[in-house]
């Protein structure tokens, strides 16, 4: 249709021309040298990471939520010939009633089976009801279909009867369909952030997460309830990566890995939080409002947080980034220096110029339109394209061992909400050997050995599957979940290090988008446990081995800056070219045709060092 031609080249001339004026801005602009100037990590910088933390607490709770709200229960067949069935999950008497299953340290009443009446004409009106002695019954079983859950909590299988192993697949759904609604939006928000920006998207998500968690929690079948759980990733699903992307490009490149470690020690957070709530509220309904009701209280950082400079600058928005950096100047205690101020107005010339070039090619033809999208400028690129390759394989793994590793751990005998707990904790050491490892061994070389070190830990679980110590199965849980935390956080760093900033949140968000398929498959992994009990740990054990293999295809990127264009990112890790000597500029240089060529030249030539 002739509107859709005319939409279609409206938008990418539109695209086009920002593209082209951001990269000549951002040609000018060093925001790394301007980030040292001002300080790569002072008040403002820790301010403002203060406020991104509440955004990402909330993702983690409300993300990881359904571990509690569709986790399984203890129950125990209803029997209907003695009295006081319903009145306690282990009555003197349960042993008379219902076969014991489990381990000899942790035996359990049977959850679907219970053993024949002896005389059906034997009700809860009769003189043996009170005691249910063992004559009662036969040695035969036979299965029930009412049940007696334990009082101390509630999830959706107690809500709605979602009992016995042929059910089970149910309650593991609402672990996969979280983690598609995650898989759908993230690859969307990446583009739409590096569009419209970092702060607009992460308040969208985050109000409509709140509205969507709050209707779950008042969803009156299994079926509402699982629509609910999708909308509600599928909405709010790009909080995190929004954040961290906002957050990353806050610091200069000596904090980098600071920065990226203390986000990231955020998640670990958040999952304790998780972990406290879902103790303390531990019926489902009410422990979601208790989630989502305070979470509406965020919106107000549409006043209070500020945009991303980086994406300000990368989109030729010059006043607004210089804004915020004079008042992170003057937040940090700096004077801004001559040399801000002549690159800031050299930007400014060059935007100018780039536009009038550009009105003036609009306005001599309209027949050539680039027709560029993001992912065809990836594939334009060998480099780029093998490079996002890898990084979407490490964050499927990463993915799926650090969730999988989470949501087996409640399966562990003893208390499953201190396990979950001490199982989240474990991340903040970790977070912290990633921030003293990343850059005194490099980002490959710490990647690699978390991945090998994670992967023998779950493999080594094998052995000690049938043994009767628990805690020897949770230490292996927790050294799994601390090896491959590391993983977690450096490919999240060394994914955000190996993009050029117009491309760096949309790339990052492809790779969160296969990380979701790790996610996806991650909550049916319990369900390999009735086959053999150290199967899931085995499957994440040769999976994050096998990763840690092809990690070594990526570039070294420890003491480089962002990339900003796409040139500057495929030279990452290639020999560097030798450089002229800096040319320093006064204030009448910066408006002349010499200088203009001369930065042009410079953002070309330069590799990233």
């Amino acid at each position: 249709m002739e509107f859709d031609s005319v939409s279609c080249y409206s938008i990418y001339s539109v695209q086009s021309r920002e593209r082209k004026m951001a990269e000549t801005s951002a040609s000018a602009v060093d925001l790394d040298e301007i980030l040292e100037e001002v300080g790569q990590f002072g008040k403002y910088q820790i301010t403002s990471y203060l406020l991104i933390s509440l955004p990402i607490f909330f993702t983690v709770i409300s993300g990881t939520s359904y571990v509690f709200t569709a986790g399984d229960l203890d129950y125990r067949c209803h029997i209907p010939e003695c009295l006081d069935s319903g009145n306690q999950y282990m009555p003197p008497w349960i042993a008379n009633a219902v076969p014991f299953e489990g381990k000899a340290s942790h035996r359990i009443p049977s959850r679907c089976l219970r053993y024949e009446p002896a005389n059906e004409n034997i009700t809860s009106h009769s003189p043996h009801s009170v005691s249910c002695p063992a004559e009662m019954f036969l040695n035969t079983t036979i299965r029930c279909n009412k049940w007696v859950y334990q009082r101390d909590e509630s999830t959706i299988a107690s809500e709605w009867d979602i009992t016995c192993d042929e059910n089970q697949w149910k309650l593991t759904l609402v672990g996969t369909v979280n983690s598609i609604g995650y898989f759908v939006t993230t690859p969307i928000a990446g583009y739409t952030s590096d569009r419209f920006g970092r702060k607009a998207v992460l308040l969208g998500a985050i109000s409509l997460a709140c509205f969507s968690g709050l209707a779950r929690s008042f969803a009156n079948n299994y079926e509402v309830f699982l629509l609910w759980e999708f909308l509600d990733m599928a909405l709010g699903g790009s909080i995190y990566e929004t954040a961290f992307v906002l957050g990353m490009e806050l610091v200069g490149p000596e904090k980098r890995v600071l920065g990226g470690a203390i986000i990231s020690a955020y998640n670990g957070l958040g999952e304790v939080f998780l972990g406290l709530i879902a103790w303390a509220v531990p019926y489902w309904r009410w422990m979601l409002r208790v989630i989502y009701g305070p979470a509406i209280f965020l919106l107000l950082y549409f006043w209070i947080l500020p945009e991303s400079v980086r994406w300000l600058i990368a989109h030729g928005r010059m006043n607004e980034a210089d804004s915020i950096i004079q008042k992170a100047a003057r937040v940090n205690g700096v004077v801004l220096s001559d040399k801000y101020l002549n690159m800031m107005r050299a930007a400014s010339s060059l935007e100018q110029q780039a536009a009038l070039k550009d009105d003036k090619a609009d306005a001599e033809s309209t027949d050539s339109v680039p027709l560029k999208d993001v992912l065809i400028e990836v594939f334009q690129s060998r480099v780029l394209l093998l490079r996002l390759f890898v990084c979407c394989c490490c964050s499927c793994v990463n993915m799926f061992v650090f969730y999988g590793l989470s949501l087996n751990s409640v399966t562990v005998a003893g208390n499953k909400y201190l396990n979950f707990i001490l199982v989240s904790l474990i991340e903040l050491p970790g977070y912290l050997a990633t921030y003293l490892g990343m850059d005194r061994f490099g980002r490959k070389m710490t990647l690699c050995a978390s991945l090998t070190f994670s992967g023998a830990c779950c493999t080594a679980y094998i052995f000690v599957a049938n043994v009767e110590a628990d805690w020897m199965r949770l230490v292996l849980f927790m050294a799994g979940k601390f090896g491959i935390t590391i993983s977690f956080t450096v490919m999240y760093v060394y994914a955000t290090e190996m993009f050029p900033t117009q491309l760096r949140h949309s790339l990052l968000g492809t790779c969160s988008m296969f990380g979701g398929l790790g996610i996806t498959v991650a909550p049916q992994t319990p369900l390999l446990s009735r086959y053999m009990e150290a199967l899931p740990l085995l499957l994440f054990g040769g999976m994050s081995l096998a990763t840690a293999v092809l990690a070594l295809l990526l570039p070294e990127t420890v003491g480089t800056k962002l990339p900003d264009t796409v040139e500057e990112a495929e030279n990452i890790g290639r020999k560097p070219v030798p450089l002229t000597p800096p040319r320093r500029f006064s204030q009448r240089d910066v408006f002349s045709q010499d200088c203009v060529q001369s930065l042009t030249l410079k953002s070309a030539s330069s590799p990233d060092v």
